[in-house]
């Protein structure tokens, strides 16, 4: 083997490795199918008081939503901190931004890429690269408390 040659994997690793790959695409395009379902489909999920969720009727969501993508404009970045009734209605206004919904409820997982875990609790814990990455930052705090708004 010379210097120019690159190190290569046994036949073995090789297809172990494409397996991989193809496992692991496979999972990123179920979940994409998961997301896009329940985008387009718009499936409700339901309040859960114990997490003091409350939803915006739909009037609220549609004036916020629209005035949200009007002021970003297209390829924007908007996060939405505990506030997941807007994600489907911004997600289907403006297809071309990066939506994220910061939340504590798993269930909103099912957005994939677009859910990361947000607890009022521990706000350092969202990554240092968010803090100047959005064009918009929504935020509805579960509780109108100094801790939670801080």
């Amino acid at each position: 083997m010379s210097d120019d040659d690159g190190p290569e994997l046994s036949a073995e690793t090789f297809n172990a490795l494409m397996e991989f790959y193809k496992e692991q695409e496979e999972r990123e395009n179920h979940q994409k199918l998961i997301s896009s379902d329940i985008v387009e489909n718009n499936l409700a999920f339901t309040e859960n008081w114990q997490l003091s969720q409350f939803w915006y009727d739909e009037e609220t969501i549609d004036i916020l939503a629209n005035v949200a993508c009007k002021i970003t404009g297209p390829h924007s970045k908007i996060a939405l901190i505990s506030c997941p009734s807007l994600y489907n209605k911004i997600k289907h206004i403006s297809q071309d931004c990066e939506i994220n919904l910061f939340e504590y409820d798993k269930r909103f997982a099912v957005y994939g890429q677009d859910f990361i875990f947000y607890d009022y609790k521990a706000p350092l814990a969202v990554s240092r690269d968010k803090s100047k990455y959005y064009d918009l930052v929504i935020a509805d705090p579960p509780f109108l408390s100094e801790e939670c708004l801080t």
